[in-house]
C-alpha cells in the first residue's frame, strides 16, 4: 500500500545550502507507515494541474499539520491573531483533495489538514479560538509535549472513529484555530467539552479528518495506533473492491 504524505516546507533563513523552502514530511508519520509496512511517498508542493499525477501514484492521502491555511480562500481577510500562512501549500493541497476525491481515494487529515478539507467543502475556520470562539474553550494549543493527551473529545456513534475510540478519546491538542461553519456534506463526529467539533468525515467520499495529533500519540496509546490501522483496512477496501 503507497500512502501520500502532502509536504510542509521550510520558509526560514539558514545557513545550509538549499534548506531555505526545503519539503519535509512529520518524521512520526513515516515512522507509522513503516510499522505498517506501508510505503509513504512524499508530495512535495507543486502546481495544481500536477496533482492527479500525484494521486495516480498512491492509494490514497494524508494531510497532515501545518501553518494556518490562508483565509482568503475561504472569503475572508486576516485575522489580527493568525499565524504564518502559505497559500501556495493551501492550493496545492486542495487540488491533492480534489483529485483524491474524484479518484475515490481515502483522505485523512490531520490539524490543518481537518482545516483545510472543512474548507474545501465550503467550511470555514475560527482564525483565532481565543479571540472569537463564543465562549471560553479549553486550552487547544496545549502547554504540555505534543506525544501527552491534554483533554477529552466525546465521539459520535456509527462514525470513523467509533469502532477505535468508543464514546470518547483522550487527545493532545496543538491548534489555535478551530472548525467553524461544516462544509456540506461533512459530519462532525467528535467534539471537546467546550463543544468544538475534533473530527469529520464524510464516509461517502472516504474522507476523514481529526484535529489532534494521532502521530504524536500512536507509540504509547494503541488506540490512536488503531486509528491508523482502521484507516488502511479503509483503504484496502477501496483498493480490493476496484
Amino acid at each position: 500500500m503507497k500512502i501520500g504524505i502532502t509536504c510542509d516546507v521550510n520558509l526560514l533563513e539558514t545557513d545550509i545550502i538549499n534548506l531555505q523552502l526545503a519539503s519535509f514530511v512529520p518524521k512520526p508519520l513515516v515512522d507509522v507507515m513503516m510499522d505498517f509496512n506501508h510505503v509513504p511517498v512524499a508530495f512535495p508542493i507543486a502546481k495544481k494541474k500536477m496533482a492527479k499525477d500525484y494521486v495516480d501514484m498512491v492509494d490514497a492521502v494524508i494531510i497532515p499539520g501545518g501553518p494556518d491555511v490562508s483565509p482568503l480562500l475561504y472569503g475572508e481577510e486576516p485575522h489580527a491573531k493568525i499565524g504564518t500562512t502559505y497559500p501556495a501549500r493551501d492550493d496545492f493541497e486542495y487540488a491533492i483533495i480534489d483529485e483524491a476525491r474524484k479518484a475515490g481515494k481515502p483522505v485523512l487529515g490531520i490539524c490543518r489538514g481537518a482545516q483545510l478539507i472543512n474548507i474545501y467543502y465550503g467550511g470555514n475556520v475560527y482564525q483565532d479560538l481565543t479571540s472569537q470562539y463564543e465562549q471560553e474553550p479549553l486550552q487547544h494549543s496545549q502547554a504540555a509535549r505534543g506525544f501527552l493527551p491534554v483533554h477529552t473529545v466525546a465521539i459520535e456513534d456509527d462514525s470513523f472513529l467509533a469502532p477505535v475510540f468508543g464514546k470518547e478519546a483522550k487527545v493532545n491538542s496543538r491548534h489555535h484555530q478551530g472548525l467553524k461553519r461544516i462544509g456540506k456534506g461533512l459530519r462532525v463526529v467528535a467534539k471537546a467539552k467546550d463543544g468544538i467539533p475534533e473530527a469529520i468525515e464524510s464516509q461517502e467520499d472516504g474522507v476523514f479528518a481529526v484535529q489532534w495529533h494521532p502521530e504524536n500519540l500512536w507509540e504509547s496509546m494503541p488506540e490512536e495506533k488503531n486509528l491508523f490501522e482502521h484507516f488502511f483496512e479503509i483503504v484496502q477496501e477501496k483498493m480490493n473492491a476496484k
